[in-house]
């Protein structure tokens, strides 16, 4: 089978994003950074899913894989934006150093 640069460049591409969603996440202090981190990892995750999909030959059952990801990480950002209001109610830096004090 020849490899195309698709079947190179889409590993790489589905790493490159997950890495750069990953870093965002442990550096950033303000807490609407990391979820926009968390964003970028899961499209990484998805973006490798469909090429999983593509190689293993089987791409419908890759296609429903990615749209039930989808979804999750549709309620996922939208529970995450809800806390990030009430983050930003109580602490308006949005800085995650100061919720330390939420700690019971």
């Amino acid at each position: 089978m020849d490899a195309t640069w698709l079947d190179v460049l889409n590993p790489l591409l589905a790493a490159a994003l997950f890495l750069i969603g990953l870093f965002c996440l442990v550096t950033r202090r303000n807490v609407i950074k990391q979820v926009i981190g968390l964003k970028i990892m899961l499209q990484g995750v998805t973006l490798s899913l469909l090429h999983a999909g593509h190689v293993l030959g089987d791409v419908n059952l890759a296609q429903t894989m990615v749209i039930s990801a989808l979804l999750v990480e549709t309620i996922i950002i939208g529970l995450a934006l809800a806390l990030i209001i009430n983050i930003y109610r109580h602490y308006p830096s949005g800085d995650i150093d100061h919720l330390q004090r939420l700690r019971g």
